[in-house]
């Protein structure tokens, strides 16, 4: 698995309860380079897409409060580019089919 930013293990303390759990997919799938983010999305299969998108699209409005109510601080970012992975993996298995 590839850790995205060598980030701690944790999240971070002020993250909302709803996306503490979420935080082992950030370390997998929230990179914040684009390039890289798109290429592991590109070369997963389809159940760990559908898996990602499942867990993070519900969420979507929490990491978007999060990343408003900490002026997008650096700690909260990869919650971002978590809901990033997301969307792009939705437009990814929808190029599949």
């Amino acid at each position: 698995m590839r850790v995205a930013n060598d980030l701690p293990n944790v999240p971070p303390s002020d993250a909302p309860d709803d996306l503490k759990p979420l935080w082992p997919l950030v370390l997998e799938w929230g990179l914040g380079d684009d390039v890289d983010r798109g290429e592991i999305v590109d070369v997963a299969s389809d159940g760990a897409l559908r898996a990602l998108i499942d867990a993070v699209i519900p969420v979507l409005p929490s990491i978007d409060a999060y990343l408003d109510a900490t002026s997008n601080a650096e700690r909260a970012v990869p919650y971002g580019d978590l809901a990033q992975a997301a969307l792009e993996a939705r437009l990814e298995l929808d190029r599949r089919t």
